[in-house]
Parts: structure tokens; C-alpha cells; sequence
């Protein structure tokens, strides 16, 4: 009868050994591996650069003067784009609110509805490229009650 205990108790102590020297490789390893994982700036500015490099037949040295000129660019152009997607939320958002004032309660609900479908379409054409849709306050946000036009089927209109 001892043996079965024994065994259990081996391969329990197995487990617990293989699950310490996980967490310890992780914390030793993981922050550099998450560390060396470049972002979409990085990447733009490497296939920007090769393509350079392809079409007009770089120098080496040339590669190393146009590199910092390319990445100024693309983090700029990162920047611009990061603000246009958050005008235009605030744009779309402005829009619904002026839009939900002239709604009755019954049409309220249907708008809210629509903005719905209208926000997954914009999630499933473009959810890679900036985790926003119009008409979001946030970059994954799913709640339609949250956003600023938004108003309660209750409330009546004036």
C-alpha cells in the first residue's frame, strides 16, 4: 500500500519542481524576450528601408545615414496617425450625441442598435491597425451605454 503514495507523492514533487524552474526561466528570460519584440514603428522602418535599399542599390554607409532620418519619419507619422484616430472617434462620438437629441426613445434604441453593428463591421475590417473603430471611446470598448451621445430609452426628448 505504500507504493502507490510514493509514487503519487514522486511525481507530485516532479510537478512542482518542473513548475518552479518554469517560473524562474520566464522571469529570467521573458523580459528580454519581451524586450526584443519590436513594435509596428520598428518594422515600418525596416521594410522601409529595404525597399530603399532594393530599388536604389544603398551603400552600407548610406543605409546608416538614412536609417535615423527614416525612423524620425515613422514614429512622427505613427504620432499623426494616433491623432487622427482620436479626432475622428471624438468626431463620430459628437455626431451621435447631436443625432441621439433629435431621437425618441423607441428610435434611441435602434440607434444604439446600429452604432453596434456598425462598430463590430469597423472591428472585423480593421482590428489589427488600431484596436479603435469609430464612434468608440476606447480602443476595445464593446459597451454602446458608455459613450458619450448615448442617452437612457427613458429619458424623453424635448
Amino acid at each position: 500500500m505504500n507504493k502507490p503514495w510514493q509514487l503519487i507523492l514522486i511525481l507530485a514533487g516532479i510537478f512542482v519542481a518542473g513548475g518552479v524552474t518554469g517560473t524562474f526561466v520566464t522571469l529570467r528570460f521573458g523580459r528580454e524576450w519581451a524586450v526584443r519584440r519590436p513594435g509596428p514603428d520598428y518594422q515600418w522602418t525596416q521594410k522601409h528601408l529595404k525597399r530603399l535599399s532594393e530599388r536604389l542599390g544603398l551603400q552600407p554607409d548610406q543605409q546608416e545615414q538614412i536609417l535615423p532620418i527614416v525612423k524620425r519619419n515613422m514614429e512622427e507619422l505613427s504620432q499623426v496617425r494616433n491623432g487622427c484616430i482620436a479626432a475622428t472617434t471624438a468626431v463620430f462620438e459628437k455626431m451621435q450625441h447631436e443625432i441621439s437629441e433629435k431621437l425618441t426613445p423607441d428610435q434611441i434604441v435602434k440607434y444604439e442598435k446600429f452604432n453596434k453593428e456598425m462598430r463590430e463591421r469597423a472591428r472585423r475590417v480593421m482590428p489589427e491597425k488600431t484596436g479603435h473603430s469609430p464612434g468608440t471611446g476606447s480602443p476595445s470598448s464593446g459597451d454602446p451605454g458608455n459613450k458619450p451621445g448615448d442617452k437612457s430609452p427613458a429619458k424623453t426628448n424635448n
